[in-house]
């Protein structure tokens, strides 16, 4: 009984064991078969949401891609200043034609278009007339692309924007998962540069630029020159800014003037040679050395007190002063002004820099120091150089042309006779002057020519004041007249004492200048050869032969091309109300189309700040060969020139344009008595004023000037999950 009873025990034990045994067995299955499950669907997900996120990426990649070809495309041209609603409306057909033409040609305008799309397929956008549509465009990988939608707005009656803006949608795909991303971007027409032109700058001492530079011909050095503003006025402070610029040289790689707190290496090596970013703005530059030198209380600042001079209770360079505290004025009626504007104290608030913006050259870096070997190009640039872009360079070599802008004088022709226009009479020219104006009294709408000066004439030899001139002419003298809405005929060649112009002034010169035959030249050495030209009188042109515009001329004298045909002129202690402006000669003649402005000539333009001077290919001299501090100036909007050089206290409130290539270089503040001086040393009769060119992107362009339009981003309004329907 025992028995059977423990054999049927040990067999209902098995029998228990195995249900557990299955049970168990089952319980493991439905568990591995879940974490399969789970494991199958956190990887569909992650894979899922790696695609989304490469979705984005691609939707990201074509609106940046997008913004390049705006930036690198042959865009449309046109002579229109101001582009408006209306005008961005004409204008929207051209641009959807040259975006489609720089994906899909070859060549534009009979130039190689490197920006074509090298896949066939991704070279075609489907156009309507507010919109344009692009194929697919791969990224690297195959299963990622985007699809670009460009809409003009405004879309509705609701759309706050008109038509100047552009929305642009990409749309990103991975595999099935699609994100898309749009911005806007503004049809625009702007300089984009304080200083641009064709011959070396020189940047001077007491001359700051709150803008970009850019140099755009590659052959001529040094294309750049930049003196420090703290090596004038104090010779102790002069030594620890030569000793700091020694240490650069070795220690910094760069040319931008200054070494960056987050670069360890090159700030461990500053401070390990006695140098601090004393002002805490994040560099270490000479402005640094500036400050400490006369912070006498430790605060980080320099008030006037803390600069005078001791032995002479004056400022060290009050002009310096003044310039550095009146840094980021308002560029406009109702602009923001900024904390610390001229508040007698000189602190990070005013944001010094040599130069606020990035210096654009068309010459590489080897080839500038291959040519002013043994000096290099830190031994040209001195001072600090700040992007304002975010994520510019401080220096930029090697720039192709499309990085700058096309500054042929022609661009500019239909610029300067627009203002012709606005001093014609029904039609024509103002009728010429047939009676000498008597001093105090007023000219309104005549052509001034060379015989009806009413101060006698003044022999005197171009430029004025320069220990090596040109040439010497004879002068009719206009004293203590006001002209209004005037032209000054060719060969006038005047001097006009203490006048006052108003309205717009017009000087008239010979457009085509032709040597030989009859094609015009762009030549600079032709002008130079068609300035001196006999007409009659003596001989052979020397730079102390008189010249005279007509009549008969005695020994000693003759009458050139140049001299009959260009305009020399010399305004002095003049008040301009209103633009200047003479047409775009097809050369640059040198001295024959110069116009020079001296002593406390006076610019104060109420009649039309888009442009104070506007005379391509002419020579500009504006200030003192020996008290640059004489004349103080605002010109307002672009300063069209062949070359100028300034010296003297003004501030220009918007571009300076160079579109000549014939002078030697651009001076902007005093480098000697010579016309052709680069002498950092040379210091001139009552100090060296103070000069500051600032880029105002708010001034619209005067109309005429024939270049591309801008197609820039509104950072502000992008937007993630965009429908591009």
């Amino acid at each position: 009984m025992n028995r059977s009873t423990n054999q049927l025990r040990s067999r209902r034990s098995r029998g228990a064991a195995a249900v557990m045994a299955m049970l168990f067995l089952v319980l493991f299955s439905t568990l591995t078969v879940a974490m399969l499950s789970l494991s199958t669907s956190n990887t569909r997900s992650a894979s899922s949401l790696s695609d989304v996120a490469r979705a984005q990426d691609a939707a990201e990649s074509g609106l940046r891609f997008m913004e390049f070809r705006f930036l690198k495309m042959q865009r449309p041209k046109t002579t229109v200043g101001n582009i408006t609603a209306s005008v961005a409306q004409t204008l929207w057909p051209t641009l959807q034609t040259a975006i489609s033409d720089d994906f899909s040609k070859a060549t534009i305008g009979g130039q190689t278009n490197w920006n074509q799309m090298q896949t066939t397929s991704e070279r075609t956008w489907t156009i309507a007339s507010t919109e344009m549509t692009s194929n697919a465009i791969k990224l690297d990988e195959s299963n990622g692309f985007f699809r670009l939608k460009l809409r003009r707005h405004p879309f509705d009656a609701s759309d706050t924007l008109d038509a100047r803006y552009v929305r642009v949608i990409s749309t990103g795909t991975y595999r099935s998962s699609t994100r898309s991303v749009a911005m806007d971007f503004k049809i625009d027409k702007k300089i984009k540069f304080a200083v641009v032109g064709k011959v070396p700058i020189q940047i001077g001492r007491n001359t700051i630029i709150e803008g970009n530079v850019a140099m755009a011909t590659g052959n001529k050095y040094p294309p750049i020159f930049m003196l420090s503003d703290f090596q004038h006025f104090d010779s102790a402070l002069a030594t620890k800014v030569t000793n700091f610029e020694t240490w650069m040289r070795t220690n910094h790689a760069g040319y931008d003037g200054r070494v960056s707190v987050g670069n360890t290496g090159e700030y461990n090596a500053a401070v390990a040679a006695g140098y601090t970013d004393y002002t805490q703005d994040g560099y270490i530059d000479e402005y640094d050395l500036f400050v400490k030198q006369y912070d006498a209380n430790g605060d980080r600042k320099i008030s006037k007190a803390e600069f005078t001079k001791p032995s002479t209770g004056q400022l060290y360079d009050s002009n310096l002063f003044t310039l550095i505290d009146g840094l980021g004025s308002p560029m406009f009626t109702g602009d923001v002004v900024r904390d610390g504007l001229n508040d007698n104290v000189i602190d990070n608030r005013d944001g010094y820099a040599k130069v606020k913006g990035t210096i654009t050259m068309a010459t590489t870096a080897a080839a500038w120091n291959a040519q002013t070997s043994p000096k290099t190009i830190s031994d040209w640039m001195q001072g600090p150089v700040t992007p304002t872009d975010p994520g510019a360079p401080p220096i930029k070599f090697g720039a192709p042309a499309a990085d700058i802008f096309d500054l042929s004088p022609a661009n500019f022709d239909q610029c300067a006779e627009g203002f012709r226009t606005k001093i014609k009479i029904s039609g024509s020219d103002p009728p010429t002057l047939t009676s000498t104006p008597a001093q105090n009294t007023t000219v309104i709408g005549k052509t001034i020519d060379a015989g009806h000066g009413n101060n006698g004439t003044a022999t005197e030899q171009t430029p004025y004041g320069s220990v090596s001139y040109q040439a010497t002419y004879l002068r009719p003298v206009y004293k203590n007249v006001t002209f209004r809405n005037c032209k000054i005929a060719k060969g006038t060649n005047a001097l006009f004492d203490n006048c006052k112009f108003e309205g717009v002034t017009f000087v008239d010169m010979e457009h085509d200048i032709i040597v030989s035959g009859t094609t015009p030249t762009t030549s600079n050495s032709d002008g130079m050869t068609w300035s001196k030209t006999r007409i009659s009188g003596d001989s052979t042109f020397a730079n102390s032969k008189v010249l005279l515009s007509s009549g008969t001329p005695t020994t000693g004298q003759m009458i050139t091309k140049g001299s009959q045909k260009g305009n020399n002129i010399r305004f002095h202690n003049c008040t301009f109300k209103g633009p200047i402006a003479g047409p775009a000669a097809t050369a640059y003649t040198h001295f024959s189309n110069s116009w020079e402005f001296t002593g406390s000539t006076l610019f104060d333009n109420q009649a039309d700040e888009t442009a104070t001077i506007v005379c391509p290919n002419t020579n500009i001299e504006m200030g003192s060969f020996t008290d640059p501090n004489s004349a103080p100036s605002t010109l307002k909007g672009v300063v069209v020139a062949g070359n100028i050089d300034i010296r003297g206290t003004s501030n220009v409130d918007g571009s300076i344009i160079v579109t000549g290539d014939g002078a030697g270089n651009t001076t902007l503040s005093y480098f000697g008595p010579s016309d052709s001086d680069t002498n950092p040393s040379a210091m001139p009769e009552g100090g060296y004023g103070r000069l500051d060119v600032r880029y105002n992107p708010t001034r619209a362009l005067p109309d005429g000037i024939n270049i591309a339009i801008d197609v820039l981003p509104d950072s502000d309004s992008y937007r993630e999950g965009y429908s591009a329907q």
